[in-house]
């Protein structure tokens, strides 16, 4: 049964209060309930980082620093950036805590502002001031403070973009006990993450900037820097603070979303029985040789999980299982494609397919279809990608839906898909003969995948039209940091999505000149499309008739 506030006595209204103050998970649970009206499902990961933050609170911590690295989706903005400040603020009212003051940083500026209100909505909501009445001073979405009876700031938490002023806001009180932090929510963009350039200025903020917003920066008792993240990259936030890049210590949980005995075996001897205690009557299934669950069966099937493995393995192990995979490419930079939101006009579109072997077990063969349009401005904008692995006659099924699906434009601004090109080789080689016999309902152009087709050449044939900003890829996010999920054609009709992003700009900064990557079928795509519709723009020629 849920708790509702109006339906509570007094002696239960007072049992919430002393419960709210035993432990921090204590706290959110039940305020999370109150608020939201919503149960918490609680798994062992709550129980560990909320632990690990009574232990901060407590000075129980050596180091006092935490790195957090959890997957999508796993609660880690609800508990650290939205009720850890409401509670902090509950102890100053109790007087366990003298005073405290928070920085949240985030990439987004939306989402810190989000966060910040929703704190305030907590404290300032009747039920919470029925237990604990106090004022705001200032009270905006960015800052908020709470004065006591003499005009005295006692909680404070103002919160801000990586990419905004940081310097007007600092963390903690000088002195031995607790009394605040700064809190990286998510500190990086994960497509950001592809860029050398945005990598460094990331990290030499860590350095030059957020390090100096600790008020107190003594040996023995410095203010904590506490991050919470998915991983993105080998040197991302995570990466680079773990590796000394601040000259600070972190204590670090990790917390992947599939579970094996190796893992478990890794953990404290109190956090192993938890994890076990929740993980053991769920299902679990067989991957390489090494069992697998899911690190929370009740929200995250472990189906679900290594579907997405097989789709994305780059996205897969860096942000659901905290170990990104190094990249060492060096003939691209991500940095060169330009971005957009809304696509201009275009002159015409195409598919281009790369597939697979043909056999849908082959771990690192995958199919993939690119639809690309070609703008008035003559160069190439990258709308849509699909990636998957199909079998011959499912392949067929594939392209024919996602013809279909791609196909409608604006009869006032005709854009139409004039071919599908085709590599000729592998599964190819059927589905070009098999579309070819539909009597050109597809118009299909074959790619030749010869001897003389050498991959790297491709490649640096390629870098020029990219490097000259003639390559645009959706943009993931807009100005004030928001995500964007859907791109739109010019007569305001959706065009694609954008999360194949990751896995796109993984493949071009992993492509290596000894072909030592994992995968390229999405830069193979990209590269015929480079090919086709920029070097030889045969496309207007071959195809004005249509």
């Amino acid at each position: 049964m849920l708790l509702e506030w109006d339906e509570l006595d007094f002696p239960m209204r007072v049992a919430i209060a002393e419960e709210s103050l035993t432990s921090f998970l204590s706290f959110v649970q039940l305020w999370f309930e109150l608020i939201q009206g919503d149960r918490l499902l609680v798994n062992w990961h709550h129980q560990y980082m909320a632990a690990t933050i009574d232990d901060l609170i407590a000075g129980k911590l050596n180091p006092r620093n935490v790195i957090i690295n959890i997957p999508p989706g796993g609660t880690k903005t609800e508990f650290f950036s939205i009720h850890l400040p409401a509670y902090l603020n509950t102890l100053v009212q109790e007087g366990a805590l003298q005073r405290f003051r928070n920085l949240n940083i985030s990439y987004a500026d939306s989402l810190v502002k989000r966060n910040s209100r929703r704190t305030r909505d907590i404290i300032a909501s009747r039920e919470y001031q029925a237990l604990w009445p106090c004022k705001f001073g200032v009270n905006q979405a960015e800052e908020w403070e709470v004065f006591n009876a003499l005009g005295r700031s006692i909680a404070q938490t103002i919160s801000k973009s990586a990419g905004g002023q940081i310097t007007g806001g600092r963390g903690g009180y000088i002195g031995p006990a607790y009394s605040g932090h700064i809190m990286l929510d998510d500190f990086n963009k994960p497509v950001d993450m592809f860029s050398e350039t945005k990598r460094q200025a990331a990290n030499s903020m860590l350095t030059n900037t957020i390090r100096s917003r600790r008020n107190d920066k003594s040996k023995d008792h410095p203010t904590p820097i506490i991050s919470i993240q998915q991983r993105l990259h080998t040197d991302d936030a995570t990466g680079f603070m773990l590796s000394g890049g601040m000259g600070m210590r972190f204590h670090h949980i990790s917390i992947p979303a599939l579970i094996n005995r190796e893992y478990l075996d890794s953990l404290p001897k109190r956090w192993r029985d938890a994890c076990w205690n929740c993980i053991k009557d769920s299902e679990s299934r067989i991957v390489g040789g090494v069992e697998y669950w899911s690190y929370w069966p009740e929200t995250e099937h472990i189906d679900d999980l290594i579907a997405l493995w097989e789709k994305d393995p780059y996205t897969f192990w860096s942000q659901y299982m905290q170990k990104p995979q190094k990249l060492t490419g060096g003939i691209f930079q991500t940095d060169w494609f330009q971005t957009y939101t809304t696509l201009p006009r275009l002159k015409y579109r195409a598919i281009f397919v790369d597939t697979n072997s043909g056999k849908v077990n082959d771990y690192n063969d995958y199919t993939v279809f690119t639809l690309v349009g070609v703008g008035v401005d003559d160069n190439l904008y990258i709308i849509e990608v699909e990636r998957g692995k199909w079998d011959p006659e499912e392949l067929l099924t594939k392209a024919i839906e996602l013809f279909e699906k791609w196909s409608p434009y604006d009869p006032r601004n005709p854009a139409p898909i004039r071919y599908m090109g085709i590599e000729d080789k592998q599964a190819g080689q059927g589905l070009i003969t098999t579309l070819k016999k539909r009597r050109g309902a597809i118009a299909v152009e074959e790619i030749p995948r010869g001897a003389g087709e050498n991959k790297l050449v491709r490649a640096l044939n390629s870098v020029p039209q990219i490097k000259s900003g003639r390559v645009f890829v959706p943009a993931t996010h807009d100005a004030d940091g928001k995500p964007i999920h859907i791109t739109h054609y010019a007569d305001g009709r959706q065009a694609g999505s954008t999360t194949w992003m990751i896995a796109a700009m993984a493949e071009f900064e992993g492509f290596s000149a000894d072909d030592s990557h994992d995968h390229d079928d999405i830069v193979d795509t990209w590269m015929d499309a480079i090919s086709r519709c920029l070097i030889d723009d045969d496309g207007a020629a071959d195809f004005s008739g249509w």
